[in-house]
């Protein structure tokens, strides 16, 4: 395969970021972060699960996760603010990754994140009905002067 132009431009921008900026990424346990949601699946006991877009299960496309505040901000299109209370954050033995907990109407939540990729994964249970999973990317690079 023959890459030329300025395809060939931005192929390269993306090699160095991958191999020089992958250390970049590396965010501290107290460390605010934005994250956005590329994918959900929701599943109520009663009927399939249903795959989308954050929009798709009511999610908002950006949260904020700010620890030292102990919560999770997030912000819908329609301009809804929801704040969730971190009840708990801990790491995983090796430090990678970050797990953020909390309860909030009739539901618990876990929010997973992946210090040195910014992978995201946010998962609720809500009474003995419904449950979620959100996939997303998080940086705290972006919230920094």
């Amino acid at each position: 395969m023959n890459f030329k132009g300025p395809f060939k431009a931005c192929l390269s921008v993306v090699i160095i970021l991958a191999v020089t900026g992958f250390s970049s990424l590396v965010m501290a346990k107290d460390e605010a972060m934005i994250c956005a949601v590329t994918k959900a699946i929701v599943c109520d006991k009663e009927s399939d699960c249903i795959t989308g877009s954050a929009a798709s299960i009511n999610f908002p496309l950006f949260i904020k996760i700010n620890p030292k505040n102990n919560e999770i901000v997030s912000v819908k299109e329609t301009g809804e603010r929801r704040v969730s209370v971190i009840k708990q954050v801990t790491k995983d033995a090796e430090g990678r990754f970050l797990v953020y907990q909390g309860v909030e109407q009739g539901g618990a939540w876990s929010t997973v994140v992946d210090t040195h990729t910014g992978s995201l994964t946010v998962t609720s249970a809500a009474g003995e009905r419904d449950a979620f999973v959100v996939y997303g990317a998080c940086s705290s690079e972006l919230l920094k002067p």
